[in-house]
């Protein structure tokens, strides 16, 4: 089996790729990992015995024609790679590296399922590549989606279609929501870009901060908006009570010690973060954003969903936790649940199955 990514740098989808390749190594698969970077850009590790295959293809294009010849270079090199690795199947990961891979396995008579990681209604890649994606995700062995409404999008020109979640890890430690004196804290993590909504989680914090002194706000993550999220944390005079560490390869020290979770994302995939959270046991507020987040939380059972950019709902949905921690802890023990409900033996199985049908 050969995983195909633009790259193992920080993020949801390389993390996915990592934990899959890990697991499937366990099980004595035999796996590949291609990348179009160089292991330069590596932040996460891949255990002993996966093979890895680094392009070092991935440098920015100054036009079209030179994106297009870059692009015709990525599929000959790829095509090489998964010659030499000589699996039986490709599975490809994000809308662009999807498209080389399926142009790279053209008459190889190499099926490739293609997995989308976000919601390519809202996630815009341009419009060749979204014309591309069309065009040749029909050819593709399978189109994998994490969530119902992506998969609708996905079966109006795609005959293949499997939705498979995110799986999680039953974390090792877990975190003490219910703690009621002394410092505590509000966490979220992700890419500092603007889907994840960093700027409105910051402008909900500033309006509940002054009720709530003993509470600070933590994003983990690095990202383009790193400079104006920072502008935003000065400007409402938070410098004391909000840090931005930046990435963080382990994240559990920071969720086991944290009491409140917040996503405030614009939109998403299936976030990796919220799942890590809740497994963890802490407490979540999240936007009610495509997709995700209403086919994990429910409302007021294992977390609380606000609507979808509403900063004011958001501001006292978190104001509401911060004063009660009996909720706190009762939503936190309810959220522990998604380490059961979508632990990796549940989540690949399905992956199982869509292999299967995609080798024939």
């Amino acid at each position: 089996m050969a995983l195909v990514i633009s790259s193992l740098a920080g993020g949801g989808a390389e993390r996915i790729v990592a934990g899959l390749a890990r697991h499937w190594a366990r099980a004595g698969v035999r796996v590949s990992v291609v990348t179009l970077s160089s292991r330069d850009t590596d932040v996460h590790a891949l255990p002993p015995g996966v093979h890895r295959v680094a392009l070092d293809l991935l440098r920015p294009s100054r036009n079209v024609v030179q994106g297009a010849l870059q692009a015709s270079r990525r599929v000959r090199a790829l095509r090489d790679a998964l010659a030499a690795a000589r699996p039986e199947v490709v599975v490809s990961f994000l809308a662009r590296t999807n498209v080389l891979s399926i142009l790279a396995c053209r008459g190889t008579g190499l099926p490739v399922l293609v997995s989308e990681r976000t919601d390519p209604r809202h996630n815009l890649v341009g419009k060749t590549w979204t014309a591309a994606r069309r065009l040749l995700y029909p050819h593709a062995a399978g189109v994998v989606v994490q969530t119902e409404s992506v998969a609708t999008w996905a079966r109006a020109f795609c005959p293949r279609v499997h939705v498979i979640p995110n799986f999680v890890e039953r974390p090792s430690r877990l975190a003490e929501p219910r703690v009621d004196r002394g410092p505590r804290r509000l966490l979220a993590m992700g890419r500092l870009g603007p889907e994840k909504g960093f700027d409105l989680l910051i402008e909900a914090f500033a309006r509940v901060a002054a009720a709530h002194p003993e509470w600070s706000l933590t994003i983990l993550g690095e990202g383009p908006q790193r400079p104006a999220l920072e502008g935003r944390v000065r400007r409402a005079r938070l410098e004391q009570r909000v840090s931005l560490p930046g990435h963080v390869l382990d994240p559990l020290p920071f969720l086991a010690s944290s009491h409140v979770f917040a996503l405030s994302s614009r939109f998403e995939g299936f976030p990796n973060a919220l799942l890590e959270a809740m497994a963890c046991g802490l407490p979540v507020v999240a936007f009610d954003c495509p997709s995700g987040p209403a086919e994990i939380v429910a409302d007021g059972v294992n977390g609380l969903l606000v609507r979808r950019g509403d900063v004011g709902a958001l501001a006292a949905s978190l104001s509401s936790l911060m004063d009660d921690p009996i909720a706190r802890a009762r939503l936190g023990r309810a959220a522990r649940e998604i380490s059961a409900t979508l632990s990796p033996g549940v989540v690949l199985e399905r992956w199982s199955a869509a292999l299967r049908a995609a080798k024939g």
